[in-house]
């Protein structure tokens, strides 16, 4: 063999060595080099925490829609004092007292002036139903955020998320769609969430409540004649003001006109709490609105994990 072939296949030799040696630190460095897409829980995790944190927080920004509808409302008790103690009302009380009279035109009065300068059942029950309305559609506001700050998050590993593949336009669609499987997977009573079915039935609920706390009597609430089982509740919280004042103004000639204004604007006062903050007997709109963010977090982790798992089709 001539020594240009011997040299030939040294040198072939050595790097088929060199080539081994160095083969598995290069891949490692390779290997090293190449991003893996994050678990699905650690990549939702804090956009989850940072939603949770904001609709728990926005609470008290929507409760204050119900300060200022008291605030405004009060400033009729003033001209209702006026009306139910005046000739008008006093002639309607005496008239209801006359001998073989049918009575009931005192009551009606009265709940008609409270409903005039003050509110009626409906200004009351839409005031809270607004509330709960607007705090859904903030939720919903938030939860949009975190989908699109999500889907750039996972925009590097469009194999890795399904969330990375949707249009952003289909974002919602495709939320809500996650959004009533994990409903129906949880067994979680939340329906649709902007529906007027919930949104009547978190305000009833809070104001029946405060209806049976309240206790009003049943003579009135017969002659205002609450409406259905959503209303019902706030029938009885006009009732009970309606109720007082008819005491007060049987006693009217010793009770001025400013004391009346004084006590119904107390009276409004007890309620408002009462709607808001609830109490030992009463779940108000404060926590009953934390109680359904609660519910909502378990519903909204799931709905998101399910958007983040691999693309039809492809393994993760």
């Amino acid at each position: 063999m001539s020594g240009s072939i011997k040299a030939r296949l040294f040198w072939i030799t050595i790097g088929v060595v060199i080539a081994i040696v160095i083969r598995e630190p290069i891949a490692g460095i390779l290997s090293s080099q190449i991003k893996r897409p994050p678990q699905p829980e650690k990549l939702a995790e804090p956009h989850l925490l940072r939603a949770e944190r904001e609709c728990d927080l926005i609470i008290g920004e929507h409760l204050k829609a119900l300060d200022q509808f008291f605030a405004e409302k009060k400033r009729g008790t003033r001209p209702f004092a006026d009306d139910v103690l005046g000739w008008a009302s006093k002639w309607r009380l005496i008239a209801d007292n006359v001998p073989f009279s049918s009575g009931g035109r005192h009551e009606k009065y009265i709940r008609e002036r409270f409903e005039f300068h003050i509110f009626k059942p409906s200004d009351l029950e839409a005031a809270v139903k607004q509330v709960v309305s607007s705090y859904l559609r903030h939720v919903r506001s938030i939860e949009s955020k975190m989908l699109v700050d999500l889907r750039a998050d996972g925009a590097e590993f469009p194999s890795a998320f399904a969330l990375s593949a949707i249009d952003e336009h289909q974002l919602e669609a495709s939320f809500d769609a996650a959004l009533a499987r994990a409903t129906q997977a949880t067994g979680s009573d939340l329906r649709d969430d902007l529906a007027a079915g919930i949104v009547t039935f978190i305000a009833g609920e809070v104001l029946a409540q405060v209806a049976v706390r309240l206790g009003v009597s049943a003579g009135i609430l017969a002659a205002g004649g609450a409406t259905g089982w959503a209303t019902l509740g706030v029938g009885f919280v006009v009732g009970l003001i309606v109720d007082q004042t008819v005491v007060w103004v049987w006693d009217w000639w010793a009770d001025p006109k400013g004391n009346l204004a004084t006590d119904l604007d107390k009276k409004l006062d007890d309620i408002h709490r009462l709607i808001i903050e609830g109490d030992e007997e009463v779940v108000g709109l404060r926590a009953r609105l934390q109680q359904t963010g609660r519910e909502r977090i378990a519903v909204r982790r799931a709905a998101v994990l399910s958007l983040l798992q691999p693309p039809t089709g492809v393994s993760p």
